[in-house]
């Protein structure tokens, strides 16, 4: 075991400052990564008509980065907190510009799912790692803030993804051209890794070694409360990436507007979001509170995607995306911090982060799936919409039934 959380009786004030340098270098990924990971739904038609794919395959397509997630978040959270974050962040990446290299070039559906699903496999990874250093470099509200700020950031890349990627495929005459660039872009995020980034402090973190033994799984085992955390995000997640996935090919019919104003439109959805990511960590500071953010979005959501598939007003689907956006969201960066509150060991917070992220993207590949069935059995993509729309109540339970860990100074 090579890393654990820095208290902050241990952290120099140099120190305490290349945490930011560290964090920024990582941030900076989470800007390019959503526009491979999320640029999919503004791409789908263009890479459907290219490889002849159905809405079934389409919607796999979109579930690719959620199935991954569920499949190795957990078991890859007990393995990788045994190594240092910042060669696990190194390798990832890398692989995660080869991968996005690899989905350009792909030449039939086959190809293309079996590399999206690596490419996912390689995400996972640097975002456990991520959490690590996180853990290595900042304690306290401070952690709140830091995670508000990746996840914002996250956010930002969203926008990217669905505002830019249109304008990109032009430029660049077509979507391979657009992954060619940013996987480019990926390796050259894990060279400035690789050459500025840095674990903390290592003989704290030999200290801390010696003295955390037992294993991190164990408890998973002893609070059942850790179970509904991680649980009770995956409606929301499964709403999320449907309308990711399927809102611009449905806007494209229903609202009679060209590609690039229904990018422009559905930026609104992750612009909620950045919102929504940047406010959650400050915001439950300072009012004391981390479950309002968790279950208040859970009664929101139904209600706001209900009006987004049954409107066909552009301006009141842009202000319901931004709406929806911030409902989306705001639960990210709290559902991320609770374990820190809790006073967990480094690879106990791990574990807890990596359930979070098998259980999340259960529901994050289902919702593609779902509305692509109903939509080729109904021939109707507004009703393949239309019945994910209750799945985000998931949050408002499990925000009800989760304890309150805010600090209370």
């Amino acid at each position: 075991m090579r890393f654990f959380t820095m208290q902050n009786d241990t952290l120099t004030h140099r120190a305490w400052n290349y945490g930011w340098v560290v964090m920024g270098i990582q941030w900076g990924v989470n800007f390019f990564i959503p526009m491979v990971a999320l640029s999919l739904g503004v791409m789908l038609p263009a890479m459907t008509e290219e490889l002849d794919m159905t809405p079934v395959q389409g919607g796999l397509l979109g579930s690719a980065m959620f199935i991954g997630g569920a499949i190795l978040s957990l078991p890859l959270s007990v393995f990788l907190s045994r190594y240092s974050p910042k060669r696990v962040t190194c390798i990832a990446l890398f692989c995660t510009g080869l991968m996005t290299f690899i989905q350009a070039a792909s030449p039939s559906f086959t190809i293309l799912l079996i590399a999206r699903f690596v490419f996912v496999s390689t995400i996972v990874s640097r975002g456990l790692a991520e959490i690590l250093l996180i853990q290595q470099w900042f304690t306290g509200k401070r952690v709140a803030l830091v995670i508000s700020l990746t996840i914002g950031i996250f956010s930002i890349g969203q926008v990217a993804a669905v505002g830019l990627t249109p304008l990109l495929m032009d430029l660049l005459s077509g979507w391979r051209n657009v992954y060619y660039a940013l996987g480019s872009i990926l390796i050259l995020g894990a060279f400035l890794c690789l050459f500025f980034s840095r674990d903390a402090n290592k003989s704290y973190v030999d200290e801390q070694n010696t003295k955390i033994r037992k294993p991190p799984l164990d408890i998973l085992r002893k609070r059942k409360d850790l179970w509904v955390l991680s649980a009770c995000p995956a409606g929301a997640a499964l709403a999320w990436s449907a309308v990711m996935t399927f809102w611009p090919t449905y806007a494209l019919d229903t609202l009679s507007m060209p590609l690039n104003a229904v990018g422009t439109i559905m930026a609104m959805f992750p612009l909620g979001g950045i919102m929504g990511s940047f406010l959650a960590g400050p915001l439950s500071n300072r009012i004391h509170n981390r479950r309002i953010f968790i279950w208040l979005p859970g009664i929101s959501l139904p209600v706001v995607y209900l009006a987004l598939f049954t409107t066909n007003s552009p301006v009141l689907s842009a202000l319901l995306l931004l709406v929806a956006g911030w409902n989306a969201m705001i639960w990210a960066p709290i559902i991320r911090t609770i374990p820190f509150d809790m006073n967990l060991s480094p690879r106990e917070i791990a574990v807890v982060i990596g359930l979070g992220m098998t259980c999340i993207p259960i529901g994050g590949a289902s919702g593609p799936i779902i509305v692509g069935l109903v939509s080729q059995l109904t021939g109707s993509l507004q009703a393949g919409l239309l019945t994910v729309v209750i799945f985000p109540l998931t949050l408002f339970v499990g925000g009800l039934m989760i304890p309150e860990t805010s600090p209370k100074n």
